[in-house]
């Protein structure tokens, strides 16, 4: 019987045929092996499929499906399906990434047996591999998600670090609150296999935001490695769902968070009351807020759940306030932090011999970008 091999790759495709050879390319150059490919070509045109038949006859490590045309996200539920490796990576076909990616991020999930995903930080590049500036961008995206977008080339963190660390759940799951991923991309995480297919599978109605859905819900159930090296490189040409200025997907948003509370009041009643879960959708709900009204019905519902919050834990609250000086007509930028100084609860930093050689190897050689 053939053993399983210790890494899953999902390569959904359709019409990437000028991206795939520097995808392919970084992954026969991993300087880890094992691992299997999961072609998900959705009947492209382009030459995709002929192309992934030529690598497949000569490396056996990759399996090819023709699957349905029913967008990205039904291939990503397809793939875990077919997915046998202990661990799974989601190589979107436009994006690449560096040679030693699959080890170094395996490394740091030994190093943290605790979590159950592993993060890098990534570079953005543009449609030729160099460095994608805001000016490429600007004719997509509004100022303000420009700069929230861009910002994301380093994992997201309460408070900031630049070290390797762990973040205990439901650290990331909450700091998805404020309407905006802790990640920039699937393809930086190298998730846990049994976690990713005990979540729910991704919604494939809400467009985008299905990411920060499928994301929520993984991260309420397990806690994040973080290795701060730009180990891969998210490629902007303009027709990511991510970069799609999709209105329609945004009044899913507060739904879709909504329907998250209770799994995440469930898994976390020990840390988070129900007054802390009601409070963490007043970031999307101010972030949603379209009219003065609308924005000032926040304000006064901000009040009234802090006003909560110094009932139940009166010192703690009042030193959270001062620390990340909270104002309730500053909901979007500074509840969260007031949140998180309350609960106490920050990334761990990784202090153990292990790690030492991680910081060699993050100090050491240049980096892609």
């Amino acid at each position: 019987m053939d053993q399983s091999p210790r890494v899953s790759i999902l390569l959904p495709c359709l019409n990437a045929r000028q991206f795939l050879e520097p995808r392919i390319d970084s992954l026969l150059a991993q300087t880890f092996g094992d691992w299997e490919a999961i072609v998900l070509d959705s009947h492209s045109t382009d030459g995709s499929w002929e192309f992934f038949r030529s690598v497949a006859s000569n490396d056996w490590r990759f399996r090819l499906y023709q699957i349905p045309r029913e967008g990205f996200y039904a291939a990503l539920n397809r793939g875990m399906e077919l997915a046998s490796g202990e661990f799974l990576l989601i190589a979107t076909c436009d994006d690449t990434m560096r040679a030693d990616f699959l080890a170094t991020l395996l490394e740091a999930l030994a190093i943290c047996p605790e979590a159950g995903i592993a993060a890098c930080d990534v570079s953005l590049i543009n449609r030729d591999g160099g460095q994608l500036t805001r000016e490429e961008m600007a004719s997509y995206l509004p100022v303000e998600s420009l700069d929230d977008m861009l910002a994301l080339d380093v994992v997201r963190s309460y408070p900031a670090t630049h070290t390797p660390n762990y973040r205990p759940p439901p650290h990331d799951c909450l700091l998805h609150f404020s309407a905006k991923s802790v990640y920039f991309s699937l393809t930086q995480l190298l998730i846990r296999t049994s976690l990713a297919q005990s979540a729910k599978p991704f919604d494939t109605t809400v467009g985008s935001v299905a990411d920060l859905g499928w994301l929520l819900r993984l991260t309420n159930l397990a806690g994040t490695v973080h290795v701060p090296r730009k180990l891969t490189m998210w490629r902007f040409h303009g027709n990511q769902l991510s970069v799609s200025q999709d209105t329609s997907s945004l009044g899913c948003l507060k739904a879709m968070f909504g329907r998250a509370l209770p799994e995440i009041y469930q898994r976390h009643h020990s840390l988070l009351s129900r007054n802390d879960c009601a409070s963490l959708m007043l970031p999307i709900k101010c972030y949603l807020a379209n009219t003065a009204q609308k924005r000032i019905f926040c304000w006064l519902e901000a009040t009234f759940r802090v006003f909560l919050m110094l009932i139940q834990r009166p010192v703690a609250t009042v030193q959270a306030i001062r620390r990340s000086r909270f104002l309730p007509h500053k909901v979007k930028r500074s509840l969260l932090p007031m949140f998180f100084q309350r609960m106490g609860m920050f990334p761990k930093a990784l202090d153990s011999l292990e790690v030492r050689s991680v910081l060699r190897v993050i100090s050491s050689g240049p980096e892609v970008t």
